[in-house]
């Protein structure tokens, strides 16, 4: 019964033509996966570390796709807007690199707040488009909270 299919498997199989549509030409065709900026913002955020542990910010290098949908504290220097990763704003916290990605009904006050050079954002993890960003829905100055966080003690 077997000796009957193998002629099959040959007839079955065929060689592209000129036709035939093709995904990619040559290795030059094949889209390299975006990564981040490298982080650079380690020793400029060490003046904020009380704050950032009094604020129990996570590290953006142990978040990850599985993290989708979790609301988190993150903070950090504001980076501009990368064309490749899209986003509002990237967000460097010394360990990585985070898009930023502000709702379209987002207040013009969270907007401006997201101008500052070092951040504190709460807010939500998304995938989007393959890549996780945090839609933030509270943007404070690290410096005044880290001021005022000084003239309590």
């Amino acid at each position: 019964m077997f000796d009957r299919l193998a002629p099959m498997g040959r007839w079955n199989s065929r060689r592209a033509g000129p036709d035939h549509p093709r995904l990619f030409d040559d290795a030059r065709d094949i889209p390299v996966p975006l990564e981040p900026p490298a982080p650079r913002a380690r020793d400029a955020l060490a003046p904020y570390a009380a704050v950032l542990a009094a604020a129990e910010a996570t590290a953006i290098d142990t978040l990850g796709p599985r993290h989708a949908g979790q609301r988190v504290v993150i903070g950090g220097e504001r980076r501009p807007a990368d064309r490749h990763l899209g986003g509002d704003a990237l967000l460097d916290d010394g360990s990585a690199v985070l898009p930023v990605r502000l709702a379209a009904r987002a207040p013009q006050g969270l907007r401006a707040a997201l101008a500052a050079r070092f951040v504190l954002v709460s807010g939500v993890l998304r995938a989007h488009e393959g890549s996780l960003t945090l839609e933030p829905d509270e943007v404070v100055d690290l410096r005044a909270v880290a001021r005022d966080l000084g003239a309590r003690r």
